[in-house]
């Protein structure tokens, strides 16, 4: 859509929740809230209204939350219907109220009223920690989209998730530490979270298992530490577990580099992680003998 008719639509749309409100910029406090509903107690700490508040009071805590995809937010505007804008769910917390759930919606409404003050419809909570706040953030659902996963285990961490921190801890007993910004982009430090989460909540110990291994075998080097490479590591020792030589797959495999994984690679398979496993399979194999491994149960991971 060219720029001409994207601004012409975006003129087209009737801004939302505007209708006769004129606050002054310079005087916006607590005062203009417009309460439409009963305060509702979600336990004997928290509650909720549906409330409105004007634009300029409604921020993000950008300490656990991600930043704004501009291109997310003009997809908003350019299909933008306000018949279709969820309240934005915010948090009052010293003073300031912070939204947790819905920044890229406001971001948009923002945009459609030309950055004039506006209203805005909002499930205000009350009582929400810092941690709780974080919490929610990374556990967005349903018609947001989904927090991408480095963002939301930042936010799980930040809140003292147990699953996180024990994520967390279980990477830094192997030696490697998170990336946090998510790439990878120094020695022993890991930026392929999801692929790394993934892997995780599919068994905890496969994955303290895969790391161990992956820094045993190459030393944390920066190559090594691609999702791909980590993917295979697990897929590997999951389909070998049982029959694998650690001191054998150390000397086959870990004296190698990734010119000879890509070497090695199965260049047919549509799975990425299944092409380094079955590197490392072959490479585990080059030498033959006693203790080789057999293909079959690196099969049932090809698809």
């Amino acid at each position: 859509m060219s720029r001409k008719n994207r601004n012409a639509r975006r003129q087209s749309n009737k801004p939302l929740n505007t209708q006769g409100i004129q606050l002054s910029l310079d005087n916006i406090s607590p005062k203009h809230v417009e309460n439409s509903s009963v305060v509702r107690m979600l336990d004997e700490t928290c509650s909720y209204e549906f409330t409105r508040l004007p634009s300029t009071m409604l921020e993000s805590d950008t300490s656990y939350q991600r930043a704004i995809d501009l291109k997310r937010v003009g997809r908003i505007v350019d299909n933008f219907d306000a018949r279709l804008v969820n309240p934005l769910k915010v948090s009052s917390r010293d003073g300031h109220y912070y939204v947790f759930d819905g920044a890229h919606t406001l971001a948009a409404l923002k945009e459609v009223n030309k950055f004039d003050n506006f209203m805005v419809d909002c499930m205000l909570f009350h009582g929400l920690s810092y941690e709780d706040e974080a919490y929610l953030f990374a556990l967005q659902r349903g018609e947001s989209k989904e927090v991408a996963t480095a963002a939301r285990l930042k936010a799980l961490l930040l809140s003292n998730d147990d699953r996180a921190c024990d994520f967390r801890s279980r990477t830094e007993a192997t030696g490697f530490r998170l990336s946090p910004s998510g790439r990878t982009a120094a020695k022993c430090t890991l930026g392929c979270v999801a692929k790394l989460w993934k892997i995780y909540e599919m068994d905890a110990d496969l994955y303290s298992e895969t790391l161990s291994l992956l820094m045993a075998a190459w030393h944390g080097e920066t190559w090594s530490l691609n999702a791909n490479i980590v993917g295979g590591m697990a897929m590997f020792i999951k389909a070998y577990r049982e029959e694998m030589n650690h001191a054998r797959f150390l000397k086959s495999v870990g004296g190698t580099d990734l010119t000879d994984l890509n070497k090695y690679k199965d260049a047919t398979a549509k799975n990425k992680d299944y092409t380094f496993a079955f590197a490392m399979f072959r490479l585990y194999n080059k030498t033959g003998g006693k203790g080789a491994l057999t293909p079959y149960a690196l099969y049932d991971f090809k698809a």
